[in-house]
């Protein structure tokens, strides 16, 4: 298809936003890699400089679909740009943290000093570290005491190969401090071209109304905060989403390598359960397979001692709830009170002053709630059947978003990113009139907002619960109605059944307009 020779205003000045973001992150590992002693110097911006300087020839490759888009909306482009330019220097800032841990004041929520010293990669690099020595659990507790630089070492939590990943990364660069500028630079720039391959892959105009969207989602305290902290799920949810891209260009064996790679979050195997019900068996069967591999290459280059480990010592403390027990500890509540895991609601009851809600009760809600997610992930298949893109696009975020909040604790922070990237195609699809508006900000302020653990203190208690349950139950209540809702097309077929049959001259207006529902 050939495109324009001019390049119209709008796709360079989206080129050049676009190649801003991807230099960030080049910018930020390229800093880490070559001059680790001196992130910050100027060898490390050439790669932003050479991103800048190719801006025009992605501008070429955009989507023609952009080209006026600004005529007669001269306020509306103008905010969409402060926006967008707004999401943009808060990325560059958290850039500069990453690559400098030593300015605070560049993080996400540079005020709370949690989140400035919190790091989720911490427990993946120190369990990394671990795994090399003979006789050491990496699943228990004590050699998580203490701290690497500023920040507090997190625990290990996940399946032995996951391993794997950060010891890839840190072959390239020195200690921490170098995987945590990697990863971050990795991170956000699998992430931000998983969103944009969605929306290229939905195409139309719902497709390019999800992309002007994205700024929103991407300015949005869980998506800044969970880069920060460097916390898997993000790339989970890259992974995941690409792996169905991958799948339905037919590249099973392809999408299956990146799903096998994110089941190992646990929480993506509910697209294993959507596969199964739609009757995907190529796709289902390199997913498996791949999965397969990656633990047999973590048993082959860790060796089975981490294994065995996770075996008998992790999973019964999981099984039981004991791994999370900690939730009901004094001086704790504020940390149960922001946790927006279904199992989690467990622990607001007990803060409520319901009595028996302990951690065995918190572990037996997570088994139910996990035989509802199998159902949910049955109708699901059956409602994307044919669906157009963006209802299939919505119903994999949801899927993934309800999954996720099936272990015992899951923070406000990176459990709401999905409810971010559903509400991009829900604004999409959505008639702009005024109460529709109004109620996709509220939607997204409830999203978009993370409670700072500087505020859980005992006197801000009610607060902190009433705020973080109400978002947990909208996001709760979104990907259940895109997961679950019947499709458009069902009620027609029903209600035509109960008519006398019509002529196809006289169908055709009424089946026209069905084809043009963009989210049935």
């Amino acid at each position: 298809m050939n495109r324009p020779a001019v390049i119209s205003l709008e796709r360079r000045a989206i080129a050049l936003l676009l190649a801003a973001l991807f230099g960030v992150f080049a910018a930020v590992g390229c800093g880490a890699l070559f001059a680790p002693s001196s992130p910050l110097s100027w060898p490390a911006l050439l790669p932003l400089a050479a991103a800048l300087l190719l801006s025009p020839r992605l501008a070429r490759r955009l989507p023609a679909q952009f080209d006026g888009i600004s005529n007669g909306r001269r306020l509306l482009s103008a905010l969409w740009l402060l926006l967008a330019l707004t999401a943009l220097a808060r990325t560059a800032g958290l850039g500069v943290y990453m690559a400098d841990p030593q300015r605070p004041q560049a993080s996400a929520i540079w005020f709370d000093p949690f989140y400035v010293n919190h790091s989720c990669l911490s427990g993946y690099w120190k369990a990394s570290e671990l795994s090399k020595a003979d006789g050491v659990n990496v699943y228990d507790d004590a050699p998580y005491d203490g701290n690497e630089g500023r920040f507090k070492l997190d625990t290990y939590l996940y399946p032995p190969q996951f391993l794997l990943l950060p010891r890839a990364i840190g072959t390239l660069g020195g200690g921490f401090l170098q995987l945590r500028a990697l990863w971050f630079a990795l991170d956000g720039a699998l992430l931000a071209g998983a969103m944009l391959a969605l929306c290229g892959w939905i195409g139309g105009q719902a497709g390019r109304r999800a992309a002007l969207l994205l700024p929103a989602a991407w300015l949005g305290l869980p998506t800044l905060i969970t880069l920060q902290t460097g916390n898997f799920q993000l790339p989970a949810l890259a992974l995941s989403v690409l792996a169905m891209l991958l799948f339905q260009r037919g590249r099973d064996a392809a999408g299956g390598a990146l799903l096998g790679i994110a089941v190992v979050k646990i929480f993506p195997g509910i697209l294993f359960a959507y596969l199964l019900f739609g009757r995907r068996w190529r796709a289902l069967g390199w997913s498996v397979a791949w999965s397969l591999a990656c633990a047999g290459l973590g048993l082959a280059l860790l060796g089975a001692a981490p294994f065995r480990d996770f075996a008998a010592f992790e999973l019964p403390r999981i099984a039981s709830g004991e791994l999370w027990s900690w939730l009901a500890l004094d001086g704790l509540e504020g940390v149960a009170a922001i946790n927006d895991s279904v199992p989690g609601l467990v622990f607001k009851l007990r803060l409520l002053g319901l009595a028996g809600m302990d951690h065995h009760m918190m572990a037996a809600a997570a088994w139910v709630w996990s035989f509802l997610l199998v159902a949910i992930a049955a109708v699901a298949a059956r409602r994307a059947q044919g669906a157009p893109h963006l209802r299939q696009a919505a119903i994999w975020i949801s899927l993934l978003g309800l999954a996720a909040l099936r272990s015992p604790f899951v923070p406000d922070d990176y459990g709401l990113f999905p409810a971010l990237w559903l509400w991009c195609l829900l604004a999409a699809s959505a008639a702009a009139t005024p109460a529709r508006i109004a109620g996709l900000a509220v939607l997204w302020l409830a999203f978009a907002l993370v409670m700072p653990f500087s505020l859980a203190g005992p006197g801000r208690l009610p607060l902190l619960l009433a705020v973080s349950t109400a978002s947990q139950l909208l996001a709760l209540g979104a990907w259940l109605w895109a997961s679950l809702r019947p499709r458009d097309g069902a009620a027609h077929d029903r209600s035509v059944q109960r008519r006398p049959a019509a002529s196809p001259d006289a169908s055709a207006p009424a089946m026209a307009q069905l084809r043009s529902d963009s989210f049935q």
